[in-house]
């Protein structure tokens, strides 16, 4: 069983420098894990239990934590998620954003906004240690955090299914000011936005440009099996694009914002088509342990799997 992908959890070990950081300190960021009821009871425990041996200074969801809206009428959905929020706040101050699913169903071939506010803002956005990041920041002595809801138009372009809609991420994005003017200017700024596909875009690599690091997750590690490399390119994108840029790993942008794109818990989630779940066995749960150090040395990145089963 151990040998099985899925049964193992990647951990990727991103140590990042900078000269405004004065006490070296740690975040872990997860995405995707898409629980529903088809997720089994185990799957969240164990990263859980990695994420209390991390003992991170800070914990970042950034998005699809629920894998539909429609889930959340589950009352066992709604414990998983609510037992794993609760038990990680209790190791560090938590961020979360929402992404696509977090707040979209598909029914009848549309997409439908089925935003579940009573469970996200009443019950989760009160849990001590939790901090909702609803197009809002964050600030303590050691780092800067944004929080932004990409919007329905952004991810459902009508013009071009096969892509996200970039230039509506400009036009919706420049209406909050506070999230990328002004910045402080002497700790670390991070930005936690669930897809990254809007980065494609120029304009928008320029909103963004005064953060030190932008945490994303959606891309599902390019689906890549075993999760294997550093490279960036991955093998399918959720619009089905094939061979995606940027879907996956490390890397910087044109304006020094440096990108990580957490690879997530469920690659094929229980929306997907049953005949594509097998392919969940190809792939390992993925977390990041990012450490903010003095100085100036380049990004360092290192693999480990533990098994989880």
């Amino acid at each position: 069983m151990i040998l099985i992908p899925d049964h193992q959890l990647q951990i990727r070990n991103t140590k990042i420098y900078s000269p405004k950081i004065k006490v070296p300190f740690k975040l872990v960021a997860l995405g995707d894990t898409h629980v529903s009821e088809m997720m089994e009871k185990t799957k969240l425990y164990p990263v859980q239990l990695q994420i209390e041996k991390e003992n991170p200074d800070y914990i970042a969801l950034v998005g699809d934590i629920v894998d539909a809206p429609s889930q959340l009428q589950h009352t066992y959905v709604q414990k998983k998620i609510i037992e794993f929020v609760k038990a990680v706040a209790e190791v560090a101050p938590v961020f979360i954003v929402l992404g696509s699913h977090d707040y979209v169903d598909h029914k009848n071939q549309k997409d439908i906004y089925f935003y579940q506010r009573h469970f996200w803002e009443d019950i989760i956005g009160t849990i001590d240690n939790v901090h909702l990041l609803y197009n809002d920041t964050y600030q303590d002595q050691q780092a800067f955090f944004m929080g932004y809801w990409q919007t329905l138009d952004y991810y459902y372009n009508p013009n071009d299914v096969r892509h996200e809609n970039l230039e509506k991420f400009h036009e919706d994005f420049i209406k909050y000011p506070e999230l990328y003017q002004n910045l402080p200017e002497d700790t670390v700024r991070i930005a936690l936005i669930h897809s990254p596909e809007f980065t494609k875009l120029e304009k928008n690599r320029q909103l963004i440009k005064d953060y030190d690091l932008l945490i994303s997750g959606h891309m599902h590690d390019g689906c890549v099996p075993l999760g294997v490399g550093n490279f960036t390119t991955g093998l399918i994108s959720p619009k089905k694009e094939f061979f995606p840029k940027q879907a996956r790993g490390v890397f910087t942008l044109d304006t020094n914002t440096n990108v990580i794109v957490s690879g997530g818990i469920m690659k094929i989630s229980d929306c997907a088509p049953k005949i594509l779940h097998w392919a969940n066995h190809l792939c390992p749960m993925q977390m990041d342990s990012i450490t903010f150090t003095p100085g100036k040395e380049p990004i360092e990145i290192t693999k480990t799997k533990v098994n989880k089963r």
